[in-house]
């Protein structure tokens, strides 16, 4: 979409806009959802991978329960990406199947959380002008799933 600026429609440069935690296997979504009912008035989102989200989907049951209005962007690559590149660099695969064919949006529904599945670069832009233009004052909870490309073998 022609204008959209990131800066501008979360401003993480602002004092205390960008919390993060290395390692958010188990954390993002809690975190993201303690963060927003600690401060009610603060816009909050979280970017997490699908692998990653598996640990604690559980989550969006307390954001829909509480009110928390969390947006949960979920990349959704249908595996565990970190994990495999850190059982590569230590010789091999790892001992996990991938985890495509999970619809983590289906799941999130299942815990009354609002799920929408993004296939297209102008879908995540609308979504993504539309959601954060009521971020701040949503009481509701929405993931979107954003599909994108199995990755690639990379340097940690």
């Amino acid at each position: 979409m022609r204008g959209w600026a990131p800066s501008k429609a979360a401003p993480a440069v602002a004092p205390g806009g960008f919390v993060s935690a290395m390692g958010m296997l188990g954390f993002a979504l809690p975190a993201a959802i303690g963060l927003r009912m600690a401060q009610p008035d603060r816009p909050v989102l979280t970017v997490v991978g699908d692998g990653s989200s598996l640990y604690q989907i559980q989550a969006v049951w307390s954001a829909a329960r509480y009110g928390a209005g969390v947006l949960f962007i979920v990349l959704s690559n249908g595996g565990y990406a970190i994990m495999d590149r850190l059982a590569e660099r230590n010789g091999g695969p790892g001992p996990w199947p991938r985890i495509d064919g999970v619809d983590v949006g289906a799941i999130a529904r299942g815990f009354g959380c609002d799920a929408v599945r993004i296939e297209t670069y102008a879908e995540l832009l609308e979504r993504l002008d539309a959601a954060l233009a009521t971020l701040a004052a949503r009481d509701a909870p929405l993931l979107l799933e954003v599909v994108v490309a199995p990755d690639e073998t990379f340097d940690l």
